[in-house]
């Protein structure tokens, strides 16, 4: 297998990935079947994106007790509160725009280009997708963070380099990519021994080759060495 077959069956297998999440949310969906005039406080209060509580009158009491610690650090907190109106003065459009979203990373982790192309193809208008994404306050650090958590549980074989250009693909900023990779719990190693099984399999026979090959996928030189050993020590 030649190094773009290997680079789009690696693809293809992300894609499928990909798609079985979405399949996912949208049998779940289908089972919690609500009217779309209608979204709970209480579901969206509890949303794990939302870091800020929306009840005005919580905020107003933690911005109070903030400006104790730091005047501007208050200042600037209880300008952002106020500025995000209590849902029961939202309208339809806007409400099903945020039941969505939460809808969406309940069960998949997306950029935020990712998220605004999900709503829109749900007929959702532009400006309540991104309505909705403000008033949700995601941390889109962290759901880079969680996605490229999720594509090397999988096993699909990934070093620190592809890892960012598969997030940056995603629609992740640069930043948001850098964040991902520096905060996850990764054996690198145990990637590029992924990696390094297909290359054997297609017939790569000596460790020097090897080595090549897997740096060629942006291991570093100290685990392309550690996984080629490995490797060859598994084949015998």
């Amino acid at each position: 297998m030649s190094h773009a077959s290997r680079y789009f069956a690696r693809l293809t297998a992300i894609f499928l990935l990909f798609f079985i999440m979405s399949c996912t949310k949208q049998n779940q969906e289908g089972n919690t079947v609500e009217s779309s005039s209608k979204v709970s406080s209480e579901s969206i209060e509890n949303s794990s994106v939302d870091s800020k509580k929306i009840n005005p009158e919580k905020s107003s009491a933690n911005t109070k007790e903030m400006s104790k610690n730091s005047v501007s650090t208050g200042k600037e907190s209880s300008k952002e509160e106020t500025t995000k109106p209590p849902l029961e003065s939202l309208n339809e459009n806007q409400l099903q725009a945020i039941q969505s979203a939460k809808g969406y990373l309940d069960t998949m982790h997306l950029s935020q280009t990712e998220l605004l192309q999900m709503l829109t193809v749900e007929n959702i208008d532009l400006e309540d997708a991104k309505f909705a994404l403000e008033y949700l306050n995601i941390d889109w650090n962290q759901e880079a963070r969680k996605k490229a958590k999720e594509y090397c549980k999988h096993k699909i074989g990934f070093s620190k380099e592809k890892l960012k250009a598969q997030l940056l693909f995603d629609h992740f900023t640069e930043e948001e990519a850098d964040f991902a990779v520096s905060h996850i719990n990764v054996n690198w190693i145990e990637q590029a021994e992924i990696v390094a099984k297909e290359y054997m399999e297609d017939g790569v026979t000596s460790k020097e080759d090897l080595i090549d090959a897997l740096m060629n996928e942006g291991f570093t030189k100290k685990e392309a060495e550690k996984a080629s050993l490995r490797s060859f020590k598994k084949s015998k």
